[in-house]
């Protein structure tokens, strides 16, 4: 089609996601690094995920355990206000997910 711009070529689209990577790293610092030893902390027996219910309930505590670390990355700089408005909504959206009646 006469003017539109050609479409990205795969070598484009991955350093144009390299450079997220590497902008939000800066900030963010290898939080998704932070995960594991947490959650084993959480969960020091394991965790067992069997219905969708119990991946729904997971999925949203891990989305939780990113504004935690994140949060706590900012700390000393004040913290970071994004964070904690996302982690109050993902607090309601477990505990509506908790209420419900497996399976989910």
């Amino acid at each position: 089609m006469v003017g539109l711009p050609p479409k990205p070529t795969v070598p484009e689209m991955l350093h144009a996601a390299a450079g997220i990577y590497e902008e939000r790293n800066l900030l963010y610092q290898d939080n998704y690094k932070r995960f594991g030893p947490i959650l084993k902390e959480l969960f020091p027996d394991g965790i067992v995920l069997k219905s969708t219910h119990d991946m729904n309930r997971f999925s949203l505590l891990i989305q939780m355990l990113a504004k935690f670390t994140r949060y706590g990355m900012q700390f000393s700089n004040g913290g970071h206000a994004d964070s904690l408005d996302d982690l109050a909504v993902y607090a309601m959206m477990l505990q509506e997910v908790d209420r419900a009646d497996p399976p989910f």
